[in-house]
């Protein structure tokens, strides 16, 4: 199977009729919760947690351009260097225009 992707903002005619809000919010608690893991000293100093949202989705394709997995990339702010930077939520099937949850364990960058 041949799959590739696009991405859309956040609000795109292509992905407005999609149900985003149970992915969101399961990405951003795994993300935070990465951060904080990640830079257990450094992050609530650093970054505001508060300033993380969703800016886009990467909608996967098989060869018949039918979606198959989502996935929503994300901004967070960086308050001691002034910029924002990108992290990755979950890969999640596609059906009905919902990202359903991934029957196996979730995968996120940060």
């Amino acid at each position: 199977m041949k799959i590739s992707y696009t991405e859309y903002k956040i609000g795109d005619d292509k992905i407005k009729d999609f149900d985003l809000r149970w992915a969101i919010e399961v990405d951003t608690k795994h993300i935070i919760r990465e951060a904080e893991n990640s830079y257990p000293t450094t992050f609530h100093n650093e970054y505001d947690p508060e300033s993380l949202h969703p800016v886009s989705v990467r909608l996967f394709v098989d060869e018949n351009n039918d979606p198959i997995y989502g996935m929503i990339i994300y901004s967070i702010y960086n308050k001691k260097e002034c910029y924002e930077r990108f992290a990755c939520g979950n890969y999640y099937p596609v059906r009905n225009n919902d990202l359903e949850p991934h029957p196996y364990q979730g995968s996120i960058c940060w």
